[in-house]
């Protein structure tokens, strides 16, 4: 029985219409805008996206108030504080590096919708071109194969012709269809990776609000031995009017540890740590990348952070030296006993107060929005928040690297 062309042409007509409504796509419409649709009808997410999260994640005041009674059911001295303070500062730490490696697998899963974008479009214009050729037959099909000798080589090759086509938009509508049903996995999986983003956030949030308030509660308890630490204070302020540089300013300090009262003397001996014997153990006092390391042209190392970063100790310590100091803007000097210092430098705020004991891994302060410290003291030509680190012995400037852990 003969066949007539048109009736293959029909048939394949259906074949792609019926695939085409199957995967939820009119041929007729614009396979762009579905995927547009699908695409932009999801949030994408960016920096703007990130903050606007952080902005609209408030903690309730009923949280606040069960932070602050937890705050303050802890016992009033300073290694519970210290302990609890290092506790929220690793939180604080590990909830801002999973939100960076979550924007990460954000970013990856947006380039993947916009790469499967460009290839369903691609696969809208070869439909297109498929279906007019098609159309075209449909309006002047071959003869019947029977119908006429002359026409039958014809009418086979016509045949052979449409066979090939038939499969090739088969094998095609499976692969659409194949990337549609990844298109919508990954939507989903940028759904859930904005949830698990938008919790990391507000946990970061609580971490920042349980550091404040335990800030305070030391800041109350250090009050009430302000005392000991006025003399201090007026002397250190002096001291930095005085100093031209920052070896002047460690020189002086050495000179006044060695003149020590016996009650700080006794805070001296309550460092346990032996800081030569922890090289290669400590890690670095913020997260961050090193951007510049200890040579004969620079006494230091300097670690860009993000911004408002957590900084803590990293051993235990005698805070010499807390406040602005010249070019170096916020400085800190921590004396770790057998005449080693350590110096930070670039902090947007310092949470500790001379004369105060540190505990491994307790926070100082936090980092700034943007580099702050004058171009005369680093001259890096960046703007991100940098914290400038030096270890000194003897008061002359030594390697840091050795100390840390390995990066």
């Amino acid at each position: 029985m003969a066949i007539p062309a048109g009736r293959v042409v029909l048939s394949l007509c259906l074949i792609v219409l019926s695939t085409g409504k199957h995967l939820g796509f009119a041929i007729s419409s614009s396979l762009a805008d579905t995927v547009d649709s699908a695409v932009n009808g999801r949030l994408l997410i960016t920096n703007k996206a990130l903050l606007d999260i952080q902005q609209h994640i408030a903690l309730s005041h009923k949280r606040v108030a069960t932070l602050a009674d937890e705050i303050g059911n802890l016992k009033k001295d300073q290694q519970t504080l210290g302990r609890e303070l290092i506790n929220a500062a690793k939180a604080k730490r590990e909830f801002g590096q999973y939100i960076r490696i979550s924007e990460g697998r954000l970013k990856v899963l947006v380039a993947k919708k916009h790469n499967l974008k460009k290839v369903l479009e691609l696969y809208r214009g070869k439909f297109a071109e498929v279906l007019v050729g098609l159309e075209r037959i449909g309006l002047n099909p071959p003869p019947a194969i029977l119908v006429r000798a002359d026409n039958a080589l014809q009418s086979v090759r016509s045949a052979v012709l449409l066979g090939s086509v038939v499969q090739e938009m088969q094998a095609r509508t499976d692969t659409l269809a194949a990337d549609l049903k990844e298109l919508e996995a990954i939507t989903k999986s940028v759904k859930a990776e904005q949830l698990r983003l938008a919790n990391a956030v507000e946990n970061q949030q609580i971490e920042e609000k349980r550091l404040s308030l335990l800030l305070a509660e030391k800041a109350k308890l250090q009050q009430q031995s302000e005392k000991d630490f006025i003399v201090e204070k007026e002397y250190n302020r002096e001291l930095a009017e005085k100093a031209k540089s920052l070896q002047d300013l460690l020189a002086e300090i050495i000179h006044r540890s060695e003149l020590l009262t016996d009650k700080t003397n006794s805070r001296l001996l309550q460092i346990q740590t032996d800081f030569f014997a922890m090289r290669g153990l400590l890690s670095l006092p913020v997260k961050g990348h090193c951007v510049q390391t200890f040579s004969k042209t620079a006494q230091g190392e300097l670690i860009e952070t993000e911004p408002t970063a957590v900084v803590t100790s990293p051993v235990e310590g005698i805070v010499r030296y807390a406040g602005i100091f010249r070019s170096y803007g916020q400085l800190l000097i921590i004396d770790l006993g057998h005449n080693y210092h350590l110096i930070l430098a670039g902090l947007g705020r310092i949470d500790v107060v001379q004369g105060q004991m540190l505990l491994e891994g307790e926070p100082v302060g936090i980092m700034g929005t943007q580099f702050i410290a004058d171009s005369t003291a680093f001259n890096i030509g960046k703007s991100a928040p940098m914290l400038y680190i030096e270890i000194r012995k003897d008061g002359k400037p030594i390697n840091p690297a050795p100390w840390w852990l390995q990066r």
